[in-house]
């Protein structure tokens, strides 16, 4: 998630050996692929990984007694004292060395062996585990290939799961002037937090598309789009839904997606309540819950509880590709949303830009 852009995964413990609550080894189970074409009935697709501490060191063995494909043991050590204070954001770059490994995928019906580069991140990735020995010694993985092209000011990170995977699979991210993009819709421009190639990527405010990936990831060919903006538009069966919340509005409807299992929003709706308060003779407020059935009537008490006044509707969880929630791909809890009459969304952004709303809303 930092530097190359990689996806980090927690790992399954296989076994643990612990002398009271201090681990003294661990073997994890790093699965590196979907079995495929299950007429590979020999292929795990896991690779075993030994943790094990020795003095002030932490040394992780990968050897070929747990992984007889291998074509010899591989063997890392990391400064024990260090991992406590590493985590996904500040770990020192040459900490986490890549590991190149043959692993056996199920191409075409046969075992093959195939290169795939796998970083190993000794420390806690913000999973806690059950187990104390576990969390004084965790590990997870990073497996695929990665990369960073640098336009100015502008970072664009590539991941693939792994060296097996379509290229269609590869998702992007754009870090611009130290930040990461999040999902949200500005000036009707829409921005992701993870792009897939066949998206139009923003960067600043104009629009690019990746035209190609050089085989060896040493180039990406990026076109720039002459079009001014990327239309974000509500679909047109929700707005026949929610056009009887329109009534009211002098020019758009913000919309407010929640649910009963999601703390942030609950406790940012004193905050909304009292922007209602100012803007709702001419901006109508809806709330969406996203939830699953039977939680629709803890949903009306929590609403009467924190003395919201404006109507809410429900989107099913069991259902969500059917619901306006899949529609729209909303992802992050609370989303708040400004729909327009004619169905332009011209702001949409998780709990971080709430003061941004706050700005456009009272602002108009």
């Amino acid at each position: 998630m930092r530097g190359t852009g990689r996806t980090i995964t927690v790992l399954k413990e296989l076994q643990v050996w612990c002398k009271g609550a201090q681990p003294d080894s661990v073997l994890w189970a790093v699965r590196y692929a979907s079995r495929g074409d299950t007429s590979c009935e020999d292929l795990a697709a896991t690779l075993k990984v030994l943790t094990k501490r020795e003095g002030r060191n932490l040394k992780l063995a990968i050897l070929r007694h747990y992984n007889p494909f291998l074509s010899k043991d591989v063997v890392l050590s990391y400064v024990s004292d260090s991992l406590k204070k590493w985590n996904r954001s500040n770990y020192p770059d040459d900490a986490v060395p890549p590991v190149v490994l043959e692993l056996p995928f199920c191409i075409n019906s046969r075992i093959t062996l195939r290169p795939s580069e796998i970083y190993f991140f000794p420390f806690n990735t913000g999973i806690g585990y059950p187990d104390t020995c576990l969390n004084e010694m965790p590990l997870a993985a990073s497996i695929g290939r990665s990369g960073v092209v640098e336009l100015g000011s502008t970072e664009l990170y590539f991941n693939k799961p792994t060296y097996n995977s379509p290229d269609e699979k590869i998702s992007i991210m754009v870090k611009q002037n130290g930040k990461v993009q999040e999902d949200k819709i500005v000036d009707q421009l829409v921005y992701k937090n993870k792009y897939k190639l066949t998206d139009t990527l923003v960067i600043g405010k104009e629009l690019f598309r990746i035209d190609s990936i050089g085989g060896d990831w040493e180039n990406v060919y990026l076109r720039r789009l002459k079009s001014g903006t990327l239309q974000a538009k509500m679909p047109e069966a929700y707005m026949r839904q929610l056009a009887p919340y329109f009534k009211n509005a002098e020019e758009y409807l913000m919309l407010d997606f929640w649910g009963t299992w999601c703390k942030p929003c609950i406790a940012a709706m004193p905050e909304l309540r009292e922007l209602h308060s100012k803007v709702r003779s001419r901006v109508p407020f809806v709330s969406v819950c996203f939830d699953n059935p039977e939680n629709y009537t803890r949903a009306k008490e929590i609403f009467a509880e924190n003395k919201l006044e404006w109507p809410q509707i429900f989107s099913s969880m069991k259902d969500r590709e059917h619901t306006i929630v899949g529609a729209l791909s909303v992802t992050v809890f609370p989303t708040y949303m400004l729909v327009k009459k004619n169905g332009d969304i011209f702001f949409s952004s998780g709990p971080t830009g709430f003061r941004e709303l706050n700005e456009i809303v009272l602002k108009h």
